[in-house]
């Protein structure tokens, strides 16, 4: 295995390529779009209703965990597309439980979500 430096010049690299990565994920993943909108109406509600400061730690939270789930699941699916080009049923089942990952945390992100905005939200309309 190759040995790097902790130098300044090397993590800055390492910062570039993580970038890169976030900027094609944004280009080349549908995906990606239906998140920004999620976060976007969720950093809405933060402001619109004053979350405190619990409430606000886990939005985000489980938003980055999202994020994180959504990247790791597009890598693995590049990585399955790489090293399985054509059809394969493990091919296939690693896929889709990387999907469900994503889908699990996204559902716990709603959950966490309703719990913190529905009582705000009626207690708004009321």
């Amino acid at each position: 295995m190759k040995q790097t430096s902790l130098t300044l010049r090397s993590r800055m690299s390492s910062f570039r390529f993580a970038a890169k990565g976030i900027c094609r994920f944004f280009h080349e993943e549908a995906n990606a779009k239906i998140h920004l909108a999620a976060t976007v109406v969720v950093i809405a509600g933060i402001i619109w209703f004053r979350i405190t400061g619990a409430e606000l730690i886990a939005l985000v939270i489980v938003t980055g965990l999202v994020w994180a789930a959504e990247i790791m699941n597009t890598a693995v699916e590049h990585l399955v597309d790489l090293v399985s080009p054509g059809f394969h049923p493990k091919a296939g089942l690693i896929k889709d439980l990387s999907a469900g990952a994503v889908l699990v945390l996204s559902i716990t992100a709603l959950i966490t979500g309703l719990f913190i905005f529905i009582p705000k939200i009626i207690h708004y309309a009321v």
